[in-house]
């Protein structure tokens, strides 16, 4: 129904022209018509009047309101009207070529539109043969009349009435396409918050809170030596300073969405030595970096997940492993950047563990770029955790590896 209100409120100054350029012709011509008494004609634009002022009072309502029981008392009025006009002036007939379109458009059933379509044509028929008699002539004249134009109709009627419901189809299918690429839209916005939360949430993690945690462990080393040994609780207060420095210089680059601060400038390697370096003087446990192969310049994305692959591991060990050493090995091999932390700590048993933020967001992170990551651990023989990246862009890899992940039950080992 909603295309019927839509074509009669688009077209409502189109259907009063009708109105106007059939009615006002036709009274012209009954007036004019010589032939018929005065009083017949005056009765019959009385009549004309009348159809013309139902047509303003209820037509508008019945193509706009949608309810085609107004059309069906439109035409129920006008089924009495038009057979008085055409009795007392048969000119009156040329009214169909208004009334015709407008039962198109205020009654959308066939079952109610046919039967007042074939009342109005019969009418029709009906003044023609009572005024000119029953004979071939006039029958011929009925069928010429009345038949072909009342068929032809029927036809173009059902014709408008397919298009208009494949309009209306057409527009319900663009209000559909429009909803659902609105909530498209908002679905992608949403996940693109969700990732970059997501995101937020790994790089504060393998940054600030790891610098934080080191913070608080200088802190209260150097708590503990500040009485007894105040050369040595000074030189770890120096240690602290440096580290809450780095940290902040850390917290202005994620701010400013740049590269870690050790690879501004540096390769990855040289970000892995004083990464090393670093965890070396906080915690004491050594760390070895070995790199093997030679390396190609890998994509920014690529390096900044290594490094912050290998800042997750070493603050793992640090936090659970209780190791003496570490070795850390980067590998450059059939097109992969591989990443191994190793640690001869006390290991754990991977099936015995459930929880942990910083390898879920590590395997984010890796699995993200088209790389794998797995982590091999035994109680009392040590941990490795291993990473691996493709030296292709993240669109290629994402379509030519499967991520893979050996830590869903891991820990933040």
């Amino acid at each position: 129904m909603r295309s019927t209100v839509n074509l009669g409120h688009r077209h409502r100054l189109g259907w009063h022209v009708l109105v106007g350029a059939v009615a006002i012709p036709l009274a012209v011509a009954i007036a004019a018509d010589v032939t018929v008494a005065l009083g017949q004609r005056l009765l019959a634009l009385g009549t004309l009047t009348v159809i013309v002022a139902w047509y303003a009072l209820v037509a508008p309502r019945a193509m706009e309101d949608g309810d085609e029981r107004w059309g069906a008392v439109y035409f129920a009025a006008l089924a009495v009207a038009f057979p008085l006009l055409l009795a007392i002036a048969p000119l009156g007939g040329a009214l169909m070529f208004a009334l015709c379109p407008q039962l198109f458009v205020m009654v959308a059933r066939w079952r109610i539109r046919l039967p007042l379509l074939l009342i109005l044509y019969a009418e029709l028929a009906w003044a023609m043969l009572a005024r000119a008699g029953v004979s071939r002539y006039t029958l011929a004249m009925v069928g010429v009349t009345v038949l072909v134009p009342m068929t032809v109709t029927i036809l173009v009627g059902a014709y408008l009435t397919t298009v208009r419901e494949q309009s209306r189809k057409r527009a319900a299918l663009i209000e559909e396409l429009t909803a659902t690429r609105a909530a498209l839209e908002r679905a992608g916005h949403d996940a693109g918050v969700h990732a970059e939360r997501e995101r937020l949430a790994g790089e504060i993690h393998d940054t600030l809170a790891q610098g934080f945690t080191s913070v608080l462990m200088l802190t209260q080393a150097a708590r503990t030596n500040l009485l007894r040994d105040p050369t040595a609780a000074d030189g770890q207060l120096d240690i602290l300073e440096k580290t809450a420095r780095e940290n902040l210089a850390e917290a202005r680059s994620l701010i400013a969405a740049l590269a870690p601060v050790d690879l501004t400038g540096r390769s990855l390697a040289d970000a892995l030595n004083r990464l090393a370096a670093r965890h070396t003087r906080d915690t004491g446990t050594h760390v070895e970096v070995s790199i093997v192969g030679e390396r190609p310049g890998a994509p920014t994305g690529t390096d900044i997940a290594l490094l912050r692959s290998a800042q997750e591991a070493l603050a793992n060990v640090g936090k659970h492993a209780d190791a003496k050493t570490v070795r850390l090995e980067l590998r450059h091999e059939n097109g992969l950047m591989a990443l191994a932390v190793t640690d001869d700590g006390q290991g754990f048993d991977p099936t015995a563990v459930r929880g942990g933020y910083g390898l879920l967001g590590l395997r984010t992170r890796v699995t993200s770029l088209g790389g794998t990551c797995t982590v091999r651990s035994t109680p009392g023989q040590g941990t490795t955790v291993r990473v691996e990246l493709p030296l292709v862009p993240a669109e290629q890899a994402a379509r030519s590896l499967q991520p893979v992940l050996d830590l869903s039950s891991t820990p933040d080992h």
